[in-house]
């Protein structure tokens, strides 16, 4: 149940902050609690405070996520298990605090709607670093008892491929994945699933600020 915090060592080593963080560091950033899959709002808002800019594309609204959780899940089509699940494991007056601090900040930009994987090259090309938030089981094309949220990030695309470095577990370094099925474990549990967050250095900041690793819980 790590997938997001690895992801979030990874991306912040890999755009060039010369301290990487620990993965104690990226738990209390994100408000990890063990054994719970790790919504991403305390992550995004983090990061923008900190010196990144983030464009998160998802089907949420996260607005209307602030205001009635339970409709906005309902109305992106889950099914009654999967949305009782979520509104089971979930601290939503957390989630609203973090998203208030997305908000605030102008490095912060919610794009509601089904992310696209075919804008992967362009995106990276662009400078920014995609995680992508999909089935685990679909993307292993192995079986699936449920729904295994999952999070991965994206550092190249080869052809109709994206090099994927999955944390795991299994860990899969520098895994293609054809971009097909990429959309496909996007998709999964239902076609408005799946979350793709870009994130790269704020415009005239080649690296975070000094105050990385100062994490703060939300």
């Amino acid at each position: 149940m790590h997938c997001a915090q690895a992801c979030l060592v990874m991306a912040v080593e890999r755009l060039g902050h010369p301290q990487r963080l620990t993965l104690a560091e990226a738990e209390q950033i994100t408000g990890f609690r063990p054994g719970v899959e790790t919504w991403p709002y305390a992550m995004l808002a983090w990061l923008a405070e900190n010196g990144f800019e983030v464009r998160h594309e998802d089907p949420l609204d996260a607005v209307a996520l602030t205001r009635d959780p339970q409709a906005e899940l309902r109305r992106s089509g889950l099914d009654e298990e999967s949305l009782t699940y979520l509104m089971t494991i979930s601290d939503f007056d957390r989630e609203r605090a973090a998203i208030t601090r997305c908000l605030a900040s102008r490095q912060v930009s919610f794009a509601p709607g089904i992310p696209d994987p075919r804008l992967l090259p362009s995106r990276l090309h662009a400078g920014w670093l995609p995680l992508l938030c999909l089935d685990a089981a679909v993307l292993a094309r192995r079986d699936r008892g449920g729904f295994e949220g999952h999070m991965v990030l994206v550092t190249a695309t080869i052809g109709d491929y994206a090099l994927v470095q999955d944390p795991g577990p299994p860990a899969r370094w520098d895994w293609a994945v054809p971009l097909q099925h990429l959309a496909t474990a996007l998709r999964s549990p239902a076609e408005t699933s799946g979350t793709i967050t870009y994130v790269r250095a704020a415009t005239g900041q080649a690296t975070p600020s000094p105050g990385l690793l100062s994490a703060e819980a939300s």
